[in-house]
């Protein structure tokens, strides 16, 4: 059993998509230098922060509207001390899913940036779980039950924030990093997943999604936001790119049950009827469609022995994963 958390399918590659993979994340990690380069400027950042938890607000450029951001900051903390970025879930309570991760980030030395997504700049599902693709005006459209009519511009995309968070963090202190490791859990983890589809240029190095309740298929024959049918500005060179995605699903074993807020409408009860079945059926579709496509399929599948929906319980076992991105 590889490793010591759980079984990880590993990676399989088809054709010639090993060269087309590598290529990939060599320019993923030019632009990442790149962008942080600009943000930070030719100085070296100072250090900002204070050891410790603590919090702190920053204006979103893209936005207009200030971001407020519970950080962990480990004793020792230099510019190798690798980045999580830390997304909450459907109860927006950034503060508690970083207060979660300070004995571990402290264990491992890890900084940990926890931004709180509001209601009022992203509100109901459609701002936050499907990452404010569209522009949501009815009841249906702002609770991810219909597909609105307008495109959002990308700037203001949920999906948008964790790199203005890492960038603004890189003004702040000193960080040899070219990017992050982000991690979701529920909601914060269906955000996740979906990032990796409509961010596949981000500065995040690593994307953990832990224990999402459903699904967006890389699918053009299921709706929005099951699946991608009318959803312009995603073709299938995107899709591959999405199947190559530096993605690790992890599935807590004892995620069985219906109770709580997991979403019961017909589409979604057609994924599975639990989670953690939910998580093994969408693992293998896209391993199935990578194999269709003749593309790397790059994801891991972690089971996380006797975890329910847990971001406590689910936290641990995703720091152990969490190490260095690229060096900028």
């Amino acid at each position: 059993m590889p490793e010591d958390f759980g079984y990880i399918h590993k990676k399989e590659r088809g054709g010639d998509a090993a060269p087309r993979l590598q290529e990939t994340n060599l320019k993923r990690s030019l632009v990442a230098a790149l962008a942080i380069l600009a943000a930070t400027g030719a100085g070296a950042a100072r250090a900002d922060l204070a050891s410790g938890a603590g919090e702190y607000e920053f204006r979103n450029t893209d936005t207009g509207q200030p971001v407020h951001v519970y950080y962990f900051k480990p004793e020792g903390y230099s510019a190798d001390t690798p980045v999580v970025v830390l997304l909450h879930g459907i109860k927006r309570n950034a503060q508690t899913y970083r207060d979660g991760w300070i004995d571990i980030a402290r264990q491992r030395k890890l900084m940990v940036l926890a931004p709180l997504f509001t209601r009022e700049t992203y509100p109901g599902a459609n701002g936050y779980n499907l990452g404010n693709v569209f522009h949501a005006v009815s009841h249906p459209e702002i609770t991810g039950k219909a597909k609105p009519a307008e495109r959002n511009p990308p700037a203001r995309w949920s999906f948008a924030l964790p790199d203005a968070v890492f960038t603004d963090f890189a003004r702040r202190e000193s960080t040899a990093q070219a990017g992050y490791t982000l991690y979701g859990h529920g909601a914060g983890a269906q955000f996740a997943h979906r990032y990796a589809l409509f961010r596949p240029k981000s500065l995040a190095c690593r994307i953990i999604a832990a224990n999402p309740g459903w699904y967006t298929y890389p699918d053009a024959s299921a709706d929005w936001p099951y699946g991608l049918r009318d959803v312009t500005g995603v073709d299938g060179q995107q899709v591959d790119a999405y199947l190559g995605a530096p993605l690790l699903l992890m599935l807590g074993d004892a995620d069985v049950h219906q109770a709580g807020v997991m979403r019961k409408t017909d589409d979604a009860q057609a994924q599975g009827p639990n989670r953690k079945a939910r998580g093994e059926r969408f693992y293998a579709h896209a391993q199935q469609l990578a194999k269709q496509h003749g593309t790397a399929f790059t994801w891991q599948l972690q089971h996380v022995t006797e975890a329910g929906h847990s971001n406590d319980q689910m936290a641990a076992a995703a720091a152990a994963r969490v190490a260095a991105c690229p060096m900028r």
